[in-house]
């Protein structure tokens, strides 16, 4: 490979390196730009590992940690982070639960947007069962659409999470939306499977709540009533006073219907004072209504006015509280001001964005400019390594050519001295033959040959002794590579090397060629050379 070969390569191999090592920079500063994210991300993915740490964890035969629906309510409201937004959404659904219990529709309403607002949207479960309190809330409020949009979705997501406590609580709200709005023999049969699949996951509260809308369907009196009983009993070992005072509640109107009244009276005397002493005025208003069609049925026409009066005085105490309207208009309110939140923060994450990406354009820009100012001082050094190689390849070059040509020259110097000398003894011999006087003519012709050939053998020597010198780095590299060559084996190489003949080595080292030859072959087995390497090649190539 020659000079120039390499040079490019190291070009090519530099600009590689340039190019990638700018193209890492990019993408590493893109890393640390885009890295707040990926905390992020990874914080709420730690969080939801949490999001299902609640006061009452239930599990199925499955043996899988599962959310219940009844969530209790959670200390603190302030929304700081990821974990404080679940705890806010709970909350707002506990209160919601207490405020339905109570009777007071608007600010359950209230309370479950809430619960719908800070939910994050990661947290599935909790956001459904947000969805499912809200459905139950449309329902009682008779908004058909709205109740049907937010039981689809309720039944998409159950679906998918495939936990059957919370199948058996959406049956159980399908059966109210179809009491409601169909009819109730479709109610009992999504009762039904509430009860079903809560018997089989052993959830007693989903299983009593689904035996108390039994009991307002379509069965016999006597199933119905069966069906009160079974809800009674797991509602006393659950100690849930609500769904326990519904209980009381509707068998008392069962007895009504069949003409047993005290037995009637006797239960609901039990509502009246679990509802009284609780707060649940929607069940304390129901209790006065069938006290008083109870007192109606026996007769006694005074007490049932008095019953009556009562349910007046709770209806007002009901809807004494804040509207439906005034909470809607306080909850559309709030949806304005998170869309109005949203786009303000969507504007400064865009901003941000915008400085982000002109950071990483202005640091790209330096980082290739910087690469590039290295690049071309990289060239210019290389191009100036390169003229220096090429001055001292052409230098070489040079020597080489005066070596070989001096060489020559010795070679046919020593060439003809030979035939000089064969002159010179000639003449030699011819002076036996000449007369005295022509003899020390003939001497003195001799002796100036003789004196040329000194001059010239001095010259010789020198121009061998600078020959040397020319090729010194060449014979150190041969003795360091062949310490066990001879300083006769060194100079036919050098000879060799200069591209010289068998015969004009044989004259330049006063031997025959047939000795030049046996040196050649003597040498190869020297360097260990095969016969298919070229000696002359091998030598040029050191």
């Amino acid at each position: 490979m020659g000079i120039k070969e390499i040079f490019k390569s190291r070009i090519q191999i530099t600009l590689k390196v340039v190019t990638a090592f700018a193209v890492l920079l990019s993408l590493l500063f893109s890393l640390l730009l885009i890295s707040p994210d990926l905390l992020y991300s990874q914080d709420t993915s730690r969080a939801d590992r949490n999001i299902n740490k609640i006061d009452l964890i239930k599990s199925d035969p499955r043996g899988k940690s599962t959310l219940p629906q009844r969530i209790v309510p959670v200390a603190g409201t302030k929304v700081e982070n990821y974990e404080d937004s679940i705890a806010r959404a709970q909350f707002s659904i506990s209160k919601t639960i207490t405020n339905l219990r109570v009777g007071n529709i608007a600010m359950a309403l209230f309370y479950i947007h809430d619960a719908i607002l800070y939910c994050p949207v990661k947290e599935i479960r909790t956001a459904t069962i947000a969805q499912s309190y809200y459905a139950i809330i449309q329902i009682k409020l008779g908004n058909y659409s709205t109740s049907v949009n937010a039981l689809n979705m309720c039944d998409s997501t159950y679906q998918k999470m495939g936990d059957l406590n919370l199948m058996a609580f959406h049956s159980n709200n399908m059966g109210l939306f179809y009491r409601r709005f169909k009819t109730k023999e479709l109610a009992d049969e999504f009762f039904n499977r509430a009860y079903n699949i809560a018997k089989a996951v052993d959830d007693k509260e989903i299983a009593a709540l689904s035996l108390n809308n039994l009991s307002q369907g379509t069965a016999s009196i006597e199933k119905r009533e069966s069906y009160l009983k079974e809800a009674i009993d797991i509602n006393k070992q659950s100690g849930n006073s609500y769904n326990l005072a519904e209980n009381y509640l509707n068998i008392s109107r069962i007895y009504l219907t069949s003409g047993r009244y005290r037995d009637a009276m006797q239960f609901i005397d039990l509502t009246t004072s679990i509802s009284r002493e609780s707060g649940y005025n929607e069940l304390l208003y129901n209790s006065y209504e069938i006290r008083s069609e109870i007192f109606a049925a026996m007769g006694n026409f005074r007490q049932a006015y008095e019953s009556n009066r009562k349910m007046s005085e709770i209806k007002e105490r009901i809807e004494g509280v804040q509207s439906i309207g005034d909470v809607e208009s306080i909850i559309q309110g709030r949806i304005l001001s998170k869309k109005n939140f949203e786009l303000s923060l969507q504007k400064k994450e865009l901003d941000i964005k915008k400085l982000n990406l002109t950071l990483i354009v202005t640091i790209s820009l330096l980082v290739i400019s910087l690469l590039l100012l290295l690049y071309i001082y990289y060239f210019i050094n290389n191009r100036r390594k390169l003229q220096c190689l090429e001055s001292k390849h052409m230098l070489m070059e040079q020597q080489k050519q005066y070596v070989e040509s001096e060489l020559v020259n010795i070679a046919t110097y020593l060439s003809s001295r030979n035939e000089l000398l064969d002159n010179i003894q000639a003449s030699l011999t011819k002076t036996y033959k000449l007369p005295e006087k022509e003899i020390l003519t003939e001497i003195r012709k001799i002796n100036l040959h003789i004196r040329n050939l000194q001059s010239k053998n001095s010259d010789v020597e020198s121009v061998l002794m600078k020959i040397e010198k020319i090729n010194e780095g060449f014979i150190a590299r041969l003795s360091q590579n062949h310490p066990d060559l001879t300083k006769n084996d060194k100079n036919i190489a050098l000879f060799l090397r200069a591209n010289l003949s068998t015969k004009q080595i044989a004259t330049l080292m006063d031997c025959s060629p047939k000795s030049v030859n046996m040196a050649r072959y003597r040498m190869r087995t020297h360097l260990s050379l095969n016969s298919d390497t070229n000696l002359v090649e091998y030598l040029k190539s050191l």
